[in-house]
């Protein structure tokens, strides 16, 4: 659902990112896309949702609908939902995380799902948020990974100002995605000045709040939307001022003015110490093997990489553990890895030397260290 804004803005961004790292392309990867599977491998202390759990209006997230926000969704692809009056329509069917594509509703609950949505969009459209949350929520528990339903049914907590649940709402979906073009949200709506009467109310709140960033995420989510750049710019840099470890919010405000331009608002350059790789060939055959790291936070990282090019990646922190399993290839100093659920996540790596190697995801954010992995 991207717009032409959005794909300038990307193509921009795209075209700085692969001067720097051009073997990234040949792996598949977008624009969006580029390493959002970093937070399912625990990369960088992996996903944080640091407006979850502190909601205006008690937790519920929706008329007693209830799903993890403090988890980024899966995938940005999306179960089949039916196309309406200003929809933009949606294409495809999400895959699961953890493999397989539990997100997608079985044969016999794909009309139960699109029956809930469109009773949604219904009532959305006729202004009764609180039967549009309830079948949002229902169509949901058919299908809790699609980013189209999330996005709804942040849009209709934003219409009953619910804003910090909205914000924890979208939040999920931006860490994975673009979120919807202005075509598609202002077909929501049966008149733009019921949407604009919202925004001001939104506006009018993030005045009277101006420390809270859970507003200031979710006003820069509605500028972009409409097109506002400088103003969604100018509320990202709250965002960041006051959740300066909100990555999302990072690379959104990358996307928007360039990776150097956002360097600013996230607290300077590097640190020092931090490690850039060379660019340096690494044959494949010299990273087959067993590997650890740890991670700043106290975190250890396993990575097992075969001669067959299949990979097994353990991220476990606080005694709980998570593995990832796939394939991956190496192509100059650019390792990918690919897990059977999908999507890709690349990393530079230096030649492995005394049994170690460096490990840093392409367009990691300033002042990311990277991992230090051994034998």
């Amino acid at each position: 659902m991207r717009h032409d804004y959005w794909n300038n803005r990307f193509d921009a961004w795209w075209d700085h990112m692969w001067d720097e790292h051009p073997v990234g392309m040949a792996f598949g990867m977008t624009a969006w896309g580029v390493n959002r599977l970093s937070y399912w491998f625990g990369y960088g202390g992996g996903y944080a949702n640091p407006y979850y759990g502190d909601s205006g209006g008690g937790g519920s997230y929706g008329g007693g609908g209830s799903y993890d926000y403090s988890q980024p969704l899966p995938t940005y692809e999306q179960c089949a939902a039916p196309a309406t009056t200003g929809d933009a329509a949606t294409e495809a069917v999400a895959g699961d995380a953890n493999g397989g594509s539990a997100s997608a509703p079985a044969a016999g609950q794909s009309d139960a799902l699109t029956t809930a949505f469109d009773e949604a969009r219904t009532a959305f459209y006729g202004n009764d948020y609180k039967q549009a949350i309830e079948k949002v929520n229902a169509a949901l528990a058919l299908a809790p990974n699609d980013a189209l339903l999330h996005e709804f049914k942040a849009l209709v907590l934003f219409a009953q100002e619910q804003f910090k649940d909205a914000a924890a709402t979208i939040h999920t979906v931006l860490a994975v995605g673009p979120g919807w073009d202005w075509t598609t949200l202002s077909g929501m709506y049966a008149s733009i000045d019921t949407y604009t009467t919202q925004l001001r109310k939104l506006e009018d709140a993030v005045r009277a709040n101006p420390n809270d960033a859970a507003l200031h995420f979710l006003m820069a989510y509605h500028y972009i939307t409409c097109l506002s750049t400088d103003p969604a710019v100018a509320q990202l840099r709250d965002v960041i001022r006051l959740e300066p470890k909100d990555t999302v919010a990072i690379q959104l405000l990358q996307m928007l003015v360039g990776p150097d331009a956002a360097v600013a608002s996230t607290g300077g350059p590097p640190k020092a110490g931090s490690t850039t790789p060379e660019a340096v060939a690494v044959p494949k055959q010299e990273l087959v093997g067993g590997w650890k790291a740890k991670g700043e936070d106290n975190s250890v990282f396993e990575l097992q990489l075969t001669a067959e090019d299949t990979f097994k990646w353990t991220y476990s922190e606080k005694g709980k553990s998570k593995s990832i399993e796939g394939v991956y290839a190496v192509e100059q100093n650019t390792l990918a890895l690919q897990p059977d659920a999908g999507g890709v996540m690349a990393a530079e790596v230096t030649p492995p030397k005394g049994g170690k190697f460096h490990f840093q995801i392409v367009g990691a954010p300033p002042g990311d260290r990277g991992l230090d992995f051994a034998k």
